[in-house]
């Protein structure tokens, strides 16, 4: 049967629901055979079968089988009744006693055992196959009756717990005791129901479906009183946190609406409960769509962006525009290299984009007054919860009311200030519950209806709303009293709000099936993707009717003039998603992806194709889509969104199991869980580790060609090396792994790896020669697109730095300033203002090394015009700034700004220029007068040097350890050892302009 068809009767392929089991079974009837004739014994098993069968059937149950002495029947099936539960137990009662009368009858010891539980089935359509019946019913629920029925005492009923619950109010009962059942592990608490307790009368229900809002009056007053100072420009913040259900949303919307009367523009952001992790969701999905819709661009491009913001006179810094370019797009001028982004830590770039889009959404405050909604923070992604953190700051100057619902209290950073209001929404009084069922009765309710629906409401207006509306649907013959409302909850099993839900989408008939359908699409949901997965054709209900219809009954609300509709609640579209059998749910699933795949309704974000497809049970293609949706939350810096994604992503690819599309995808996985990894835990993280570990020997076993593509794993091998000497074995690794590979670009950054650790080790002629090699593959149009993954600097500028290094450590001086001026006119030929900037950190050292304390004070100048989007450049600016003047001015100031500035950089950086600025930090305690604490600088980085094979500063280190040694008065032996050991190290690794510096040493202090 297609969906269609389903829809056309009303009627489903399978479905889960609440039954109430019964088995009854007669007590020791092979006793009873011997006892008597077989043509007797089967007379009266007969008749007890046809009483019993009567007897379900006149409480409306469904006798699905009687198997020997026994048989099973089922309540609430096939039709859903509020009083199933209630029905079975008066009917196990009825069937005892009808056993007593035909033992009284035949004079026999005949005696019946009834067992009965609640819980949910699934219940599948058999008539197209070879079983027996038309209907197939699955579940605990049958097989826990009959164990049930097996505790029982003889002409005794035995209820299971969640029976006993919801039949406690119509039937006295007794405690059997928990008892241990065949096949069950834990006890189940048993009852014993004795007789039924009075019934009532009932009232004529009334049939409105919707409410006005009520008991809000103060709250209402209160927000009034903070838009008019908001209005004036003193922006206000408002928190309103409270259960679910509880009206927060209804209360903004009346809020809304009250200003809206008075021409007060409005902007709503709603956060999002499943499928929608991209980092700033609530705010970048409807900016797209107004990107679109007023550039007619329906996948915004960089240029399209650029219209929009300009169109509507937005007026925002280059940086901020860039930024916003970037989260729309994922593209910004110049390519993959986000130059914005290089070398900000993650905080950093976290507090850029905050600070960009709460530009951007408080830009129309220019224009006057505004109120900014953000609905449902506590389903916000962490950059969300990030802005709205920093909202009430932000807005404490502009026309801007600001009000923020969630479920629970949130962190803010201006909780205390005058313009921040926290709200805690409580229950309606009694009195206001009143009122709200009084809207939905004709004449006033009785007392006793209204105290009710409080006391099982809790005061919550949604449970309160839909409970009313709940009697109201089933008292259409009259009202009854406590008990019977009781009663009536019990057959339903509704004990919470959820309970209650599902029971009024039960009493939906063909509505039911849409809404079941359109919760598969989300919370909320275009009306064209449902009438394709609907299949339209000729329905029972047309679809235009059966939306009004479910809207009618409060079930969904349509939007943007009816193409869009949307749950009214989360736990509504929960809870009909949830009744669905989930061989139904991957079937709607399968016929969304494949609507998508095939062009006839737009494709749909990656986070949330990836639920699709997973719940589609296509396990490889969510892996790809969740992957790609965590691509877009690491270049954003939402690195929990990114792990979330990629941890479902590999869940989904152990359920494909291995092959090469999987493995395929695994490498993918692993590619971006690296930098994910390494920004969550730490760069020498073992989970770090473990993720490019697992990478590269996966990589060994694919085709070399293959290899090739999946090198940020090696070079991510590379980056997480324990220390220098495994990272240049790794370097070692990588270019002989790499050096066949085809593509001239992955040979060259694993050259741009290897080319980097040589130096660190001291290694000045292989340095040169990865260089020479590197710049032979250098291709211009390429770098331009590889910058941003490597660095975020070009490749051609970090060479020529590198050689000008190598070349003044060789004693090639002339050369290393040929060089440094090559690599600063490259970073200008190019236009790319963050390898200018790498350009200028290789001059800057190499002037320390030089120790030219005016040269580094110029260029750390230079670089301060330039850096201003580069804290990590400017802050290592600052620390060669900080040395040049001590060395050449107030050592104790100089003392000062540089330990400022290193915290800074040890937050950071890595330990990459440990040994520099450690032998930079010693010469300026010993130049204060700090000697001891100037000597225990260079015993620990002296140690650290050696210990991690970074060691191209060790000679330098050693020589000045000795003269500061000297000058303490030490001996003359370790004086020595020190000058003798950095000439031994500066010699073997050939660096001519440091075993320079210790033979004058030597010379100098006559040693």
């Amino acid at each position: 049967m297609t969906t269609r068809e389903r829809v056309q009767t009303g009627s489903l392929a399978g479905e889960r629901r609440h039954v109430t089991a019964l088995y009854y079974d007669i007590v020791g009837s092979t006793t009873l055979l011997n006892q008597l004739d077989p043509e007797e014994f089967g007379t009266m098993q007969r008749s007890l079968h046809n009483g019993a069968a009567a007897l379900i059937s006149d409480y409306n149950g469904y006798l699905e089988r009687v198997q020997g002495d026994g048989g099973c029947a089922y309540f609430g099936f096939p039709e859903s009744r509020e009083d199933a539960a209630e029905c079975a137990v008066a009917a196990a009662i009825e069937i005892v006693e009808w056993c007593e009368k035909l033992a009284r009858q035949s004079e026999s010891s005949l005696k019946v055992r009834v067992g009965i539980t609640t819980g949910v089935v699934v219940i599948a359509d058999a008539s197209k196959t070879n079983l027996p019946g038309a209907t197939e019913i699955i579940g605990v629920a049958p097989a826990l009756a009959a164990r049930i029925q097996s505790e029982a005492a003889p002409n005794s009923v035995a209820v299971a717990e969640a029976t006993y619950r919801l039949t406690m109010g119509a039937f006295e009962f007794e405690e059997i005791g928990p008892r241990h059942l065949k096949g069950f592990g834990e006890p189940v608490l048993l009852w014993r129901p004795i007789t039924r307790r009075q019934q009532f009368d009932r009232f004529t229900a009334y049939r409105r479906v919707s409410a006005p809002l009520i008991g809000r009056e103060d709250e209402l007053e209160l927000f009034g009183r903070r838009w008019v100072r908001a209005a004036s420009g003193n922006g206000q913040f408002i928190l309103l946190h409270g259960d679910p259900g509880i009206g927060k949303s209804r209360l903004i919307a009346e809020f809304r609406r009250d200003l809206a009367a008075k021409g007060v523009r409005t902007l709503v952001f709603q956060c999002q409960p499943r499928g929608n992790s991209e980092p700033l969701h609530p705010f970048l999905e409807p900016l797209r769509k107004a990107i679109a819709e007023t550039t007619g661009n329906a996948d915004p491009d960089r240029d399209a962006v650029t219209r929009y913001l300009r169109s509507h006179g937005s007026e925002f810094s280059p940086l901020n525009a860039e930024i916003i370019t970037f989260l729309v797009a994922g593209e910004t001028e110049g390519g993959a290299g986000e130059a914005w982004q290089v070398d900000l830590s993650d905080e950093e770039i976290r507090a850029r984009v905050v600070e960009a889009m709460l530009s951007l959404l408080t830009s129309p405050s220019a224009l006057g007054p505004l109120l900014l909604i953000i609905e449902d923070v506590h389903w916000a992604d962490t950059l969300t919860k990030a802005l709205v953190a920093k909202l009430s700051g932000w807005i404490e100057t502009r026309p801007i009311l600001a009000a923020v619902t969630s479920r629970e209290a949130i962190e803010l950073d201006g909780f205390g200030d005058p313009n921040v209001l926290a709200v805690a929404l409580s229950g309606l009084t009694a009195q206001a519950t009143a009122e709200l069922i009084s809207t939905i009765w004709e004449d006033s309710p009785p007392d006793g209806l209204v105290a009710f629906i409080y006391e099982k409401s809790d005061g919550v207006p949604l449970f309160a709303e839909q409970l009313a509306l709940w009697i109201r649907e089933r008292a259409k013959a009259g009202l009854p009293d406590r008990a019977g409302l009781e009663a009536l909850l019990r057959a339903d099993s509704i004990l919470d709000l959820r309970d209650l839900i599902a029971a009024r989408l039960a009493s939906l008939g063909p509505l039911r099936r849409v809404a079941q359908i359109a919760s598969v699409l989300g919370r909320q949901f275009r009306r064209k993707l449902l009438a394709c997965v609907l299949e339209l054709g000729p329905l029972a209900i047309p679809l235009d009717e059966a939306i009004e219809a479910l809207v009618q009954a409060g079930i969904v609300r349509r939007k943007s003039g009816g193409m869009e509709i949307r749950f009214r609640h989360v736990l509504i579209q929960e809870a009909a998603y949830d009744s669905l059998l989930k061989s139904e749910r991957q079937e709607i699933h399968t016929s969304v992806v494949n609507l998508i795949q095939s062009g006839v309704v737009p494709p749909l974000s990656d986070e949330t194709m990836a639920w699709h497809f997973g719940q589609a049970g296509q396990p490889v293609q969510a892996a790809r889509h969740a992957i790609q949706a965590a691509e877009a939350c690491d270049v954003r810096s939402a690195m929990q969104e990114a792990e979330n994604l990629l941890d479902f992503a590999e869940k989904q690819l152990a359920q494909a199991g291995r092959n090469a599309e999987s493995n395929e995808q695994l490498l993918r996985l692993l590619t971006v869980r690296g930098p994910v990894v390494a920004a969550l835990f730490g760069r020498g993280s073992k989970q770090a580790r473990a993720i490019y570990e697992r990478g590269v020997s996966l990589c060994a076993t694919v085709k070399d060609r293959d290899r090739a593509e999946w090198f940020p794993l090696y070079w991510g091998w590379w980056f997480t090396a324990p220390d220098y000497e495994t990272q240049r074995a790794r370097s070692d690794i990588l270019v002989q792994d790499l050096e066949g590979s085809a593509d001239p670009e992955v040979r060259l950054q694993s050259l741009h790896c290897a080319w980097a650790t040589n130096i660190d080790a001291g290694l000045h002629s292989r340095c040169l020669k990865c260089v020479e090699q590197g710049l032979v593959l250098y291709d211009e149009d390429r770098a331009r697109f590889n910058r941003g993954r490597y660095g975020g600097h070009d490749a051609k500028v970090c060479g020529l730095g590198e050689r000008a290094f190598s070349m003044w450590f060789v004693g090639d001086d002339n050369g290393a300033s040929e060089s440094i001026i090559a690599a600063k006119r490259w970073a200008e030929h190019i236009n790319h203002p963050n390898s200018m900037l790498h350009a200028l950190e290789f001059e800057i050292e190499l002037k320390r090394y030089r120790n030219d304390h005016p040269g580094v004070i110029a260029v750390s100048e230079t670089i301060g015009e330039l850096g201003r989007a580069t804290p990590g450049v400017l802050i290592k600016a600052a620390l060669f700034r900080a040395w040049a003047q001590g060395m050449s001015g107030d050592a104790a100031a100089g003392v000062m700004a540089f330990e400022t500035g290193l915290t800074r950089w040890r937050e950071i950086a890595t330990y990459e220029g440990a040994p520099v600025f450690e032998g930079m930090r010693s010469e300026l305690f010993e130049r204060a007068g700090r000697n001891d604490e100037a000597l225990s600088i260079l015993d620990s980085i002296i140690a650290a040097s050696t210990s991690s094979g970074q060691v191209f500063w060790l000679a330098e280190l050693l020589r000045q350890r000795a003269v500061l040694r000297h000058a303490l008065g030490e001996s003359q032996e370790a004086v020595v050892a020190d000058l003798r050991r950095a000439l031994e190290v500066s010699t073997e690794q050939r660096a001519a302009a440091l075993a320079s510096r210790v033979r004058l040493d030597l010379d100098r202090l006559r040693l």
